[in-house]
């Protein structure tokens, strides 16, 4: 006996053929039992399912049984209810499964079938079995049951939630226990500062060591005049580049700025050409992995003021290493859509402006949180470094 192949087992499953060639197929099924087997395996679950919930969509009125057992039967029917069952894979699959049952009950031994097998004739269609509605409702209740899991795992119950952040693509939240909910593809110490920068509202900034060995006395006598303008960055912070960008605020008056920047020991290793804007960057790079400080020098009509100046703190600032740079320039590509934990990572390298723009990024995503104004304040509220050394 020829078996039938792969793909008209798979026709014949996904009822792709006419009805008197599904017939066909279903007469060879109904006496091999090895392409049945075979055909069972090539319907899985999901085919099955497919399959239940199309007779669940709302769809033309479908044969009625007289029909369906006609064609299983291969009686004459009307021109109108062949063209039906052509088109319609749910008569078809009828169709197909009251002629298996037949040829089923006609293989068995008649001592086996007489009393206890209704014949094909009082057969009844899946479509009107009450089993066939059970387990229709069962798999839609799976899916929606599905469906609201996935939904309660990705954003917890208001009432359980103490805090929440909208943070790229998910949503974060720290229930009252103080467990932390999202950020699942986080390595685990990393995962564990997001987790510790939520439930404390405060960004941990790490400053060098060297900026507390600096020089922290006055000079003696009477404090210079009250501060004209700011010196505004870097200050307080570790750059990332070895040319940071130096920015200060406009003096009322002023003609003209110079900067001047200092190593840890107060030699002068950096000045600008006289500027007319309130920025500048240096053409030659600094060394890395050392600490400076800075000043502004104003020309205005009363003559040159400088910023800062006695008793104000000193405009101190690190070069990163270049090996740290490119780590954190690393990381900071692979979690581009991570803006609290770029925050976390640049806060705890010192490098506090790019922190603070992505709290920026956080506060777009959370319009009036209070916890990324926290997240602010705390970097606001990061050590500066000492007083100002008269010797400048």
């Amino acid at each position: 006996m020829n078996h039938l192949s792969n793909s008209e087992l798979q026709t014949f499953w996904q009822r792709g053929l006419p009805a008197d060639e599904l017939l066909k197929l279903d007469d060879h099924l109904a006496v091999c039992p090895d392409c049945r087997a075979a055909l069972e395996r090539e319907a899985d679950g999901e085919g099955r399912i497919a399959a239940l919930a199309a007779g669940f969509v709302d769809t033309p009125v479908h044969l009625n049984y007289d029909d369906l057992l006609r064609l299983a039967e291969g009686e004459p029917v009307s021109a109108e209810t062949s063209r039906h069952v052509t088109s319609c894979r749910a008569c078809a699959a009828e169709v197909a499964e009251l002629r298996q049952f037949a040829a089923e009950l006609a293989a068995r031994p008649q001592s086996m079938t007489e009393g206890s097998i209704a014949p094909p004739s009082r057969v009844v269609p899946w479509r009107i079995r009450p089993a066939w509605y059970g387990l229709a409702a069962a798999v839609i209740l799976l899916a929606v049951g599905i469906g609201y899991w996935r939904m309660a795992g990705s954003s917890h119950p208001a009432v359980d939630t103490v805090a929440s952040l909208r943070n790229g693509d998910e949503q974060l939240t720290v229930d009252r226990n103080g467990e932390f909910h999202g950020a699942n593809d986080v390595a685990g110490d990393l995962r564990n500062q997001m987790k510790a920068t939520m439930n404390t509202g405060r960004l941990e900034v790490s400053l060098p060591a060297s900026f507390s060995r600096l020089h922290t006395e006055t000079m003696l006598g009477a404090p210079e005049k009250a501060a004209s303008f700011r010196v505004l960055t870097p200050v307080s912070c570790v750059a990332i580049g070895d040319r940071p960008a130096f920015a200060w605020e406009a003096m009322a008056g002023a003609t003209s700025y110079r900067v001047m920047i200092y190593d840890i020991g107060y030699q002068k290793i950096a000045e600008s050409s006289t500027l007319h804007e309130t920025k500048w960057q240096p053409a030659a790079a600094l060394p890395r992995g050392a600490t400076y400080t800075w000043t502004v020098t104003a020309e205005g009509p009363a003559g040159s003021v400088r910023e800062p100046a006695p008793p104000q703190p000193e405009a101190a600032f690190r070069v990163m290493k270049a090996d740290e740079a490119a780590l954190l320039q690393q990381e900071a590509r692979r979690y581009a859509s991570d803006p609290l934990l770029l925050a976390v990572l640049y806060a705890r390298a010192g490098a506090v402006p790019e922190a603070r723009a992505q709290l920026d990024r956080l506060a777009e995503e959370n319009p009036g949180s209070r916890l990324v104004d926290e997240l602010r304040a705390s970097l606001a509220q990061a050590p500066s470094p000492t007083k100002t050394n008269a010797a400048q």
